[in-house]
């Protein structure tokens, strides 16, 4: 069984380091990159942002942005979220599984294709945890606004392995 960790490796992704500058400081304060409760982990909301605050294909979907676009948008989002999980538990290999993801994408209002811009951050989960553990409860939500126009937001929650296992 090869690891999470390895996985990403061999896929070439490469998965932003939260740690250095810590997460939120261009928001303000109160801000923190997740909570966790026991084994349970939430991440704080995550956009297509690189750590230098570049946005990738900020706009709306179906107006200026394509559902290619989106759904790479979506998939850089997912990269972010796999920094903030290894900020959060130390490693991929201590996600034991996914459990929601909570899809924000900024859309026209005739827009329904939601599922195609979201499946973009969700195959990434699949590719690095596999088929089981990255398999995720997903809702995709069209929004008429969001933070320095991103064009998608996760909200993610998972498992991950009880601290001194």
């Amino acid at each position: 069984m090869t690891s999470p960790e390895l996985r990403a490796h061999r896929l070439g992704l490469t998965i932003p380091d939260y740690s250095d500058p810590p997460y939120g400081g261009r928001y303000g304060i109160g801000l923190k990159a997740f909570h966790r409760v026991g084994d349970f982990v939430e991440l704080s909301g995550i956009t297509p942002e690189n750590r230098a605050g570049e946005r990738v294909h900020p706009g709306v979907v179906g107006a200026d942005v394509s559902v290619e676009q989106g759904r790479e948008a979506a998939r850089v989002t997912a990269l972010n979220a796999l920094g903030m999980m290894r900020l959060a538990v130390g490693s991929l290999d201590n996600v034991v599984g996914l459990s929601r993801a909570l899809c924000f994408i900024r859309t026209t209002a005739d827009f329904d294709q939601l599922h195609e811009i979201s499946r973009g951050a969700t195959e990434v989960f699949t590719e690095v945890f596999g088929p089981v553990a990255g398999a995720v409860g997903r809702a995709s939500v069209g929004v008429t606004s969001l933070s320095r126009r991103n064009c998608f937001e996760l909200w993610l929650s998972f498992e991950a392995a009880a601290v001194g296992d």
